[in-house]
């Protein structure tokens, strides 16, 4: 039987652990096939698992996986969840994409592994996900988008049509990013942000329309 642990031991960590006791209950077969070994902090990150505390296996630094063993990366921060997927790849780890039975999926997309898909979410056709991907509950992916590999979407937000999205960037809850819009690497799209064209690299998009932060600033203070 194969087990699953999930690297990351707060928040996320816990929405994960709940996400695949929810999968359990709805899905015989995968009773049958896996179940939950335990959590592992990230490099002594003290972490906050309440009362699933004594599910800890340990620190990701120490831990040796085992042939059985499946991961998912309950971290939010798009950073430290490049880093945990790369590491652990590069020790031939296997991985396990969590998704919700009360996800609603199109049946072509094409996905990579480590992915994350929350309750209520709903991904239309043609679409393209990459790796280690975490969407919160409630993401709603166009038809034709594209996502890259390490990025978090938060509760509500949503990619519309043949939009393309790079890697580790972060979507902030109720954003909105539009129809063929280019998102690059790197950025932060601020709660309730409306993308219309897109941004390079490395950027804070805040607004609607959503322009990076110190322009948005330079508006304001000129009265705009």
């Amino acid at each position: 039987m194969q087990t699953l642990v999930i690297i990351g031991n707060s928040h996320a960590g816990r929405e994960c652990y709940y996400l695949f006791k929810d999968m359990l209950e709805h899905d015989a077969a995968l009773r049958t096939t896996m179940r939950f070994k335990g959590f592992l902090s990230h490099e002594g990150y003290a972490g906050n698992l309440g009362e699933l505390s004594p599910l800890l296996l340990g620190d990701d630094t120490d831990y040796m996986p085992e042939s059985e063993d499946r991961f998912a990366i309950g971290i939010a921060d798009t950073g430290l969840r490049r880093a945990v997927y790369e590491n652990f790849q590069n020790r031939g780890s296997a991985f396990f994409t969590l998704l919700s039975p009360f996800a609603q999926i199109s049946r072509d997309i094409r996905w990579g592994d480590a992915n994350i898909i929350g309750h209520g979410c709903a991904f239309s056709c043609g679409i393209t996900v990459g790796n280690a991907n975490y969407f919160n509950s409630a993401v709603i992916l166009g038809h034709d988008a594209r996502i890259g590999n390490c990025n978090f979407f938060g509760p509500r937000s949503s990619v519309l049509g043949s939009a393309r999205i790079g890697d580790g960037n972060r979507a902030g809850a109720h954003s909105l990013v539009l129809e063929r819009a280019r998102i690059g690497h790197g950025n932060s799209i601020a709660p309730g942000a409306v993308v219309y064209k897109g941004c390079g690299n490395g950027r804070f998009m805040i607004g609607n329309p959503a322009l990076p932060d110190d322009e948005a600033g330079s508006l304001a203070a000129d009265g705009m």
